[in-house]
């Protein structure tokens, strides 16, 4: 099987935004897709260990005899690699940033529905327009990293809540094609 098609199914892509930066047991996992069969999901599961994409990292005793496996994503593991990207289809990019996308609104109804009737105020999205030459835009993603890595490499400790920081980057190409069509009709008159 192509690596493309095993971790773009749907729901092997959904398995695998579960696991991100976690550690689950299939119990857990089929909490969060709770509209997949047990026996499907145990079956691309088993599909993604056997593929390297996630492996068992413990095995725990249940009441003494039963082993609950807890899976994560294989340190070896990423999404598509820069070659996959370059020779993926349209729909395969599409399919994977919805299946990206999806895990983001899921994400955020969990959390719509643990702060009923609280405030929204440890949370927010924004989008802002960044305006980067090619060479700019490379300079720009090392400082952001310079300033996030020592903060992505803090622990887990008391008094500190788990944070998602999600970063989504493209050309905004409909803007360029305006831009450039009205330089265009600038220098013509």
């Amino acid at each position: 099987m192509k690596r493309a098609d095993l971790i773009l199914h749907p729901v092997r892509m959904r398995v695998i935004l579960a696991l991100n930066d976690r550690s689950l047991t299939p119990k857990q996992i089929a909490a969060e897709l709770k509209d997949v069969a047990p026996a499907t999901l145990y079956h691309h599961l088993n599909l993604l260990t056997e593929a390297g994409v996630t492996q068992v990292v413990e095995e725990r005793l249940v009441r003494g005899t039963l082993h609950e496996k807890v899976y994560a994503i294989s340190d070896s593991f990423t999404l598509l690699s820069p070659e996959e990207v370059a020779t993926a289809s349209k729909e395969e990019l599409m399919q994977c940033f919805l299946a990206f996308a999806s895990k983001l609104i899921g994400d955020h109804a969990r959390y719509l529905d643990l702060k009923e009737g609280g405030y929204y105020t440890d949370a927010g999205y924004h989008q802002h327009p960044v305006y980067l030459s090619d060479e700019e835009y490379v300079r720009f993603g090392q400082e952001v990293n310079a300033v996030l890595l020592p903060w992505l490499k803090q622990a887990p400790a008391p008094g500190r809540r788990r944070y998602m920081l999600t970063t989504i980057s493209f050309p905004d190409l409909e803007y360029e094609e305006t831009s450039n069509d009205e330089n265009e009709s600038d220098s013509i008159s």
